[in-house]
């Protein structure tokens, strides 16, 4: 599941177009393996509205996360992807999770700022018909207890305002990078799902 460094020039620009499309894919992939206990959480927005989110438990050699139990997962061979039920205008909402090499394992990176650095140098890489590319801010930010940088970053692709927050963390030879995007219009609906993930992550 780790990357090659040939497909590491491609990860940062392959999360723009994941949440658009991802919708073609999903009835291919309903997989349930390594879903454990779920619990309910409810939430108090700002006195608006109450929301309330069942979380599952996804297991794997190297860490936990949890996620909204109603979400698809979507397992390949070099990351894991969690896709919101309901498609919004622009997309799906996802998580998204990635391991990339350190120089140590093969890799080309050798410290999360590396990882960072990388980011905001190709993003959006190649991609067509993206615009408005703006870093909202980058920050220190912890992941299971280890040091990591978050960065937020929005831009505009086919006519469409989307925003991704990306926290890159260091365990071991690797380097997680955990993805919550969605479009711009509905980033809040789910990101109290991203903040959970990251509190609540284990390493293994």
């Amino acid at each position: 599941m780790v990357k090659s460094k040939r497909s590491v020039l491609f990860w940062m620009t392959a999360v723009l177009f994941t949440a658009v499309f991802v919708g073609v894919y999903i009835s291919h992939f309903q997989h349930a393996a390594h879903i454990h206990n779920n619990s309910t959480i409810i939430h108090v927005h700002d006195g608006n509205r109450n929301q309330s989110i069942s979380y599952a438990t996804y297991t794997t050699a190297n860490f936990t996360i949890d996620y909204p139990a109603d979400w698809t997962v979507v397992p390949t061979a070099s990351k894991f992807l969690f896709v919101s039920k309901k498609g919004y205008e622009g997309g799906y909402i996802t998580l998204d999770i990635q391991l990339l090499s350190s120089i140590e394992s093969g890799g080309i990176y050798n410290s999360v700022d590396d990882v960072v650095a990388d980011l905001v140098q190709r993003f959006p890489g190649g991609a067509k018909n993206v615009s408005n590319v703006s870093i909202n801010y980058e920050r220190e930010e912890m992941l299971g207890g280890a040091k990591g940088i978050e960065i937020s970053i929005s831009y505009i692709a086919h006519n469409i305002s989307y925003t991704q927050t990306q926290i890159i963390a260091q365990k071991g030879k690797y380097f997680y990078v955990i993805t919550y995007h969605a479009p711009t219009a509905y980033y809040g609906k789910y990101e109290e799902a991203y903040e959970y993930a990251k509190e609540h992550w284990t390493w293994k």
